[in-house]
């Protein structure tokens, strides 16, 4: 992610970064939702999130908070970044969608005015590793002095000790590379030098495997990313104890993890277990800290708020009561007993959950049932009373046991929690249709950022073609004629058995065999708006 460099901008030369633009990616790890829904987990009152004022830090073009505003308009947008062209690339895209929450700004972050504002939601991705040192305490300051008081700032970076691996390889492609050639063919070399390296030794050994982990590692990064993240001059990680006592100076404290599933003390020993427990109740960033040595973490999404911000760490079962809950979960047999005390199991992708409690089981059915919708607590437990058939009795209780294992399931991620209600739909309307950001990107290429802030990529033709024509005004005789059209003028391909379709009775045949699942497939991927 682009940074922001020391000088003052009288100064500074053009960015690497308008040279050499980081690839713009989505980061769901980032939206609010995310960083809300953690809080109130933890006892905050976090800011709704569709009334919120959000700042990224190092923003780059902006594709991150841009897929934020477009579905989120009653909330404010802000990204800053130093880099002059992905800037100017971020505001041709507002200017194309008519967003009016959302504002761009080139900016040296050591030059942020006092008066710049107060924000619920602060982001800084990819960027405190990469900058200097003075830098990187005025992220931390901007965090303490622009953060709202019930407000949470994500930073993420480099960890150690799991980075100290992939330094090991960073210094040797440094010390190879000549810093005077272009981009492109310093990173052709770096990763020449080694798979060079890995397979240099006849015999192998712990070494060779360390070099053959990271020789892959970067295969499969995309050449900017690479250039930018391997090859700079700065890329500084951290052990989470040393970033915590500087957050700690700027008046901040550890909320959470991003992701909540990296603060599960999970596949340790009983005797490990036990001993991190114990520590949690004492201090949780040393528990923390210990669990990265054992894990060997290289990279943390952290969470801050302010000091000031009173947090309960027990995780009691009314924070979900307010939450809404989405799970792709099945059982795992088909005559499974879902209203008896026979215990069940229930997957999510490989991930498998048991439970032998009837409301839990008919739960997770309803989710499964209902996917990717979000479904507030109160629908969900209600309907899988009346599917369990529980008497008014048990109501407190089964609130109590729903709300508990939720946030459990949450845990281990089988199931996911959210502050913020669906914003897509999941029905097929007559007319379906998709949002305009989700149009105006399937018409720049294949990448696009799904209304559940995911990144996706549209293969296909037809899927692409389909995307752009779900503006509203079409049922399913006009996209049909539509797609006729295209594939007609050899636009668009189609294939039946791997072969493609060329006469007009076939096409027609095939387009309307596949127009359905392609609209279901587009309403699981979360695309679709009412």
């Amino acid at each position: 992610m682009p940074y922001l460099r020391s000088k003052p901008m009288s100064e500074t030369a053009p960015s690497e970064y308008d040279t050499v633009p980081y690839p713009s990616a989505i980061y769901p790890q980032t939206h609010p939702d995310r960083l809300a829904t953690l809080a109130r987990l933890f006892g905050m009152k976090a800011a709704p999130v569709d009334r919120a004022r959000v700042l990224e830090l190092g923003c780059g073009d902006g594709s991150n908070v841009i897929a934020m505003a477009a579905s989120l308009p009653a909330s404010r947008f802000y990204g800053v970044d130093l880099a002059r062209a992905p800037i100017a690339k971020g505001q041709r895209a507002i200017e194309a969608l008519k967003l009016s929450n959302i504002r761009l700004q080139q900016m040296n972050l050591l030059e942020m005015p006092a008066d710049f504002g107060r924000f619920d939601y602060i982001l800084a991705h990819g960027l405190y590793s990469w900058v200097p040192a003075d830098v990187r305490e005025k992220i931390l300051a901007v965090c303490r002095e622009h953060l709202d008081e019930h407000g949470v700032a994500y930073i993420s970076y480099n960890a150690y000790p799991g980075n100290h691996l992939r330094d090991l390889a960073r210094r040797m492609m440094r010390y190879h590379v000549p810093t005077s050639a272009q981009a492109g063919e310093q990173v052709r070399q770096a990763r020449t030098l080694i798979k060079f390296l890995a397979e240099a030794k006849s015999k192998r050994g712990h070494w060779q495997d360390v070099l053959q982990h990271q020789f892959e590692r970067v295969q499969h990064y995309l050449d900017a990313g690479f250039y930018h993240d391997d090859l700079s001059a700065i890329n500084q990680p951290y052990y989470f104890h040393e970033f915590n006592e500087a957050a700690d100076r700027h008046g901040l404290q550890y909320l959470a993890e991003a992701d909540f599933t990296d603060m599960q003390i999970a596949g340790l020993t009983e005797e490990a277990v036990s001993v991190l427990s114990k520590m949690e109740q004492c201090n949780l960033v040393a528990r923390e800290q210990y669990q990265d040595f054992i894990e060997g973490r290289s990279f943390r999404q952290t969470l801050l708020c302010r000091q000031e911000q009173k947090l309960d760490r027990e995780l009691k079962p009314e924070r979900a009561f307010d939450l809404f809950a989405a799970a792709d979960t099945r059982p795992s047999r088909p005559d499974a007993d879902l209203t008896g005390r026979a215990m069940e199991d229930f997957q999510r992708a490989k991930a498998v959950i048991a439970t032998s409690h009837p409301v839990l089981k008919s739960a997770l059915a309803f989710l499964g049932k209902t996917w990717p919708r979000r479904l507030p607590f109160g629908e969900l437990l209600n309907t899988a009373r009346t599917h369990a058939g529980t008497p008014p009795t048990e109501e407190a209780a089964d609130r109590r046991d729903l709300g508990e294992f939720l946030i459990r399931c949450y845990g281990v991620g089988f199931v996911d929690l959210h502050a913020h209600p669906s914003v897509f739909v999941t029905e097929i309307s007559e007319r379906p249709m998709t949002s305009p950001l989700i149009r105006w990107q399937i018409q720049q290429g294949p990448s696009i950022s799904s209304l559940r802030h995911l990144p996706l990529k549209i293969e296909d033709a037809l899927g692409r073609e389909l995307l752009r024509l779900l503006d509203g005004t079409r049922d399913r005789a006009a996209l049909l004629e539509e797609l006729g059209k295209q594939v007609t003028s050899g636009a668009v391909p189609i294939y039946r058995d791997g072969k493609p379709v060329t006469g007009p009775k076939e096409m027609h045949e095939v387009l309307a065999s596949q127009l359905e699942p392609c609209l279901a497939n587009l309403a699981a991927l979360g695309v679709l708006i009412a």
